[in-house]
């Protein structure tokens, strides 16, 4: 189970260039290579098909599960509901979050502006995305993105408050997200919860990440890899035993730990 950017994807450039050989390798040998990150579907559309993945997907923080072949859901023994055929919701649907954060807006006089206050073009302004990529970003179903404009106290103010109504707040680097209750560790959790139900095999998994965001889903693997980045120092784990910490940077990184894991038990 790997994040995207800063660790398949090159933080900077966004090449998986380095990790297409080991790709390649996992595909051979019948190993999912399940992403789990913070875009939306819209927005790995185009990025699947670019890595050649047909496996489940995790977006928006581990909000959805998405199945581009439903007969995986059977063959993972899942008795989850699945809306719309094909994808398992572990948070909130949008809708749900637009409403609440509005009404507190209304009430509490908090001062933020988010995605759906925007147009494309503040977005572009926001991200330096394209148009294109800005659109995919804002097609978000179970999340949304603030710009906060109110002071340090009101956003603990507004945390708790969001609370009570079972969500919660995602701190990135340009963002306040807004999400249910749920975290990319939960998705794995649920992945092995279903393969364990199914009887067929007992999983272990790999979860590769650089940032504070991929922890829940670093701590709940059975090897964790934390993928170096140039931008921040690598992230603190609960997790004490089977860690990895690479050397190199991004997709490098990340294709020289996964071809160590696999060296030892492939051979």
């Amino acid at each position: 189970m790997s994040d995207l950017d800063g660790t398949l994807l090159d933080h900077d450039t966004y090449s998986f260039a380095p990790a297409l050989p080991v790709m390649t390798r996992l595909q051979a040998a019948g190993i999912p290579l399940i992403l789990n990150t913070s875009k939306t579907a819209a927005e790995l559309r185009t990025l699947r098909e670019s890595l050649n993945n047909t496996d489940p997907y995790v977006v928006e923080n581990g909000s959805a599960i998405y199945f581009p072949d439903s007969s995986i859901i059977d063959s993972i023994g899942s008795t989850a509901h699945i809306s719309g055929n094909d994808v398992h919701i572990l948070g909130a649907r949008r809708t749900e979050i637009l409403s609440i954060i509005q009404k507190k807006r209304s009430d509490e006089k908090f001062l933020f502006t988010g995605f759906s206050d925007m147009e494309v073009s503040e977005v572009i302004a926001y991200t330096g995305l394209s148009e294109s990529e800005a659109e995919q970003a804002m097609t978000r179903e179970f999340s949304e993105p603030l710009i906060w404009q109110d002071s340090a106290h009101q956003l603990r103010k507004f945390e708790a408050l969001i609370a009570n109504h079972g969500l919660r707040l995602l701190r990135g680097g340009r963002f306040v997200h807004v999400i249910g209750a749920c975290d990319k560790g939960k998705c794995l959790q649920w992945f092995r919860e279903c393969y364990t139900r199914s009887g067929k095999f007992i999983p272990r998994f790999v979860a590769l990440g650089d940032s504070q965001n991929d922890v829940a889903m670093l701590n709940a693997a059975d090897i964790a890899v934390i993928v170096r980045s140039s931008h921040h120092e690598p992230p603190d784990l609960e997790k004490q035993s089977s860690v990895i910490i690479t050397q190199e940077t991004g997709p490098q990184g990340w294709a020289d730990a996964l071809t160590q894991i696999l060296d030892e038990i492939l051979t």
